[in-house]
């Protein structure tokens, strides 16, 4: 039998946990097993209600989310933290992640199919980011290691086509799939097939990766 996600909200508005748990309801193979108004609360239900993954918001009323987030890290590493905010700033992305956050997804623009999405994924043992989030990742981490000489050459036993080195410098620089598209007057369909082999050639699990690896290679130079 397929194991249940057992998932935890943890929100101080009622409106958006009830949102949430409406998205997630029928979904196949995930379950909202319980919430939380606050950091505090959250932390008392987890070894009661053993959840696998906790969507949590960063604005909560007494301790953040991203304390709380550095919590769960350190006293229950089995069980993975997802954000689900308002806030699309650097400070805030990167002090989830450093917290130990696996996730991160946007109230404004999320989905049910791109919630669901993240779940599974996390789950899974992998990381997931918004395309949003992650390129305010990819501008972050290029600023930092733009100067940095430490990367390897392009292992020789893979080859990029030329339009797929392209394309992947124009996300190590921040684009969107529209951006890119419109960039080189191709379809978005068209990027995000090459995007997906690009992935596949080096096993990159996130967009994160790639756009790492390229920095890595100073692709961005090209």
């Amino acid at each position: 039998m397929k194991h249940l996600i057992r998932v935890m909200l943890v929100d101080d508005h009622q409106i958006i946990i009830d949102g949430i748990a409406n998205m997630v309801r029928d979904a196949e193979g995930v379950v909202v097993c319980c919430t939380a108004p606050d950091a505090a609360v959250a932390m008392e239900m987890i070894p009661v209600h053993h959840p696998d993954i906790i969507i949590t918001d960063l604005s909560l009323p007494g301790k953040s989310g991203i304390e709380l987030i550095r919590q769960i890290t350190d006293k229950f590493p089995e069980v993975n933290t997802l954000v689900l905010s308002m806030y699309s700033t650097e400070d805030y992305i990167f002090n989830s992640i450093r917290a130990g956050a696996k996730g991160y997804l946007l109230k404004q623009d999320t989905t049910k199919a791109e919630l669901l999405k993240a779940i599974r994924i996390i789950s899974e043992g992998s990381q997931y980011f918004s395309d949003q989030v992650a390129q305010v990742m990819a501008r972050m981490y290029s600023h930092h290691a733009r100067s940095s000489t430490s990367g390897n050459s392009l292992p020789k036993q893979v080859n990029l086509t030329g339009r797929e080195t392209e394309i992947l410098r124009l996300y190590a620089h921040g684009l969107s799939n529209q951006e890119i598209a419109d960039s080189l007057n191709i379809s978005i369909r068209t990027v995000e097939t090459h995007k997906n082999n690009i992935m596949q050639k080096y096993n990159f699990k996130s967009t994160v990766d790639m756009v790492k690896f390229a920095i890595r290679n100073k692709l961005t130079d090209l």
